[in-house]
């Protein structure tokens, strides 16, 4: 995987500083003590602390995010201090010596094409550090448009103390350092530019996943059909599979409301029994209580009832002479349903009984079941494949093999030949200082 480019590292971060005074002339000096020194071209402490800390931020607010997807927080991002540090030291390092060969191999010069997406980058980091400016020192100006813009970039030039840790502050320092950006990478694209993937490669990778795929499938038979359902590749199929097709009618948006309505009457009614004084009217409030679920229950019925007249409709269209499944699919089904369908078995456990029973139950490709009733509303399904044993056909999944196995020859090459790089320049670091 390609690691951050020290400009998207610094893109958050900005001294925010009214005045020097606020910096003692100690700490002036501890900040521009060098940490890295490449070839004689250094980075600061300022610059590193700075990325190491909107690193930390960002991290933290990765884990969270993977925490509310996955419903745990494996601290798949680190946020200590020690390990961000080494991190950010390492990319540091590298992006000087990449930038260095860049010059070296003469990459320096840009062509049109490549000017244009610096700009591009730059103009994005720019407005993104001005709207940072803004934030800080304008936030009640009043101003709007390129008249606020062209305030923030005012208070900036007289205000020197106000630039990114790595020192920008105006339109031609985020430029350059895009074009370093785009040096850069076409550093890393000609690491690369020859490496190709062969056909005993892709055949050895294949007849391993599908070796992995069939151990995988014999403990799990309904990891296939949830693999197809998620868009994962699959390399070898379970007997037993079926591909079916459904039109789900689900219980209308009106009817809905008026269950949740009376779910939360319900509700209320349960917590003012279970809350109540001891001198209330139990027998009054378990009456109320009674009342609500049987509303309830009248709601939820009243709801599949209204569903499975138009489930029955929906059939009929559906079975009628020449009737276009797909298209009806499309018109009637809530459900949102991959394009091919969804792989299930005897007994599959993904989805709810009804809908697989009766999945099953159909005796030819082709044929569809009369509505089926679930926990979801009402299912028309369609038996349209079997699907057969064994392994998938190379031809199917030639292009992501190979695409892989490319991906991944080039990111190994490209760490290794930097790292090589790295080993050859004169690089001197100063952990100690950051301390």
């Amino acid at each position: 995987m390609r690691k951050k480019s020290v400009l998207a590292l610094l893109l958050a971060v900005m001294m925010v500083l009214s005045g020097c005074a606020l910096v003692s002339k100690n700490e002036e000096k501890d900040n521009a003590r060098v940490i890295i020194d490449v070839n004689g071209e250094t980075v600061t402490k300022q610059v590193i602390s700075a990325a190491v800390q909107n690193q930390i931020s960002q991290n933290q607010y990765y884990n969270q995010l993977f925490s509310s997807y996955y419903g745990y927080n494996a601290g798949v991002y680190p946020t200590d201090e020690a390990t961000v540090t080494k991190q950010v030291v390492e990319a540091y390092t590298q992006n000087l010596v990449l930038k260095q060969k860049a010059a070296a191999l003469g990459m320096t010069e840009l062509n049109d094409e490549e000017k244009a997406h610096a700009e591009e980058h730059a103009k994005e980091y720019y407005d993104s550090f001005l709207q940072s400016v803004i934030s800080a020192f304008l936030p009640n100006s009043g101003l709007e448009g390129d008249e606020l813009t062209a305030a923030a970039e005012k208070y900036v030039s007289e205000h020197s103390d106000v630039k990114t840790a790595d020192g920008r502050a105006t339109y031609e320092d985020f430029l350059n350092a895009a074009m370093e950006e785009v040096a850069e990478e076409k550093v890393r694209e000609d690491i690369v530019k020859d490496v190709t993937v062969t056909e005993e490669e892709i055949k050895a990778d294949y007849d391993a996943k599908v070796e992995a795929d069939k151990a995988a499938m014999e403990s799990d038979p309904d990891s296939y059909g949830y693999n197809r359902m998620n868009g994962t590749e699959v390399y070898y199929a379970p007997a037993g599979y079926r591909m079916v097709k459904h039109i789900l009618v689900g219980i209308s948006d009106e009817d809905t409301k008026a269950a949740n309505e009376a779910q939360t009457a319900l509700t209320e009614a349960q917590d003012a029994l279970t809350n109540a004084a001891a001198d209330a009217d139990k027998n009054a409030l378990q009456a109320a209580v009674d009342a609500a679920q049987a509303a309830y229950d009248a709601a939820k019925a009243a709801g599949m009832a209204n569903a499975k007249v138009k489930a029955d409709e929906v059939y009929a269209k559906a079975t009628a002479e020449a009737a276009d499944f797909d298209a009806m699919i499309t018109e009637y089904s809530t459900d949102h349903m991959p394009e091919e369908g969804y792989a299930i078995r005897e007994g599959y456990a993904y989805f709810v009984e009804p809908f697989v029973t009766s999945a099953m139950a159909l005796q030819n490709v082709g044929d569809v079941s009369e509505p089926v009733e679930s926990t979801y509303g009402y299912h028309i399904i369609k038996y349209v494949a079997d699907v057969a044993e064994g392994p998938v056909d190379l031809e199917t999944v030639r292009e992501s093999i190979s695409n892989a196995l490319l991906t991944t020859k080039k990111n190994e090459l490209t760490e290794s030949t930097i790292k090589q790089w790295v080993d050859e320049a004169k690089v001197t670091t100063y952990m100690d200082r950051l301390k």
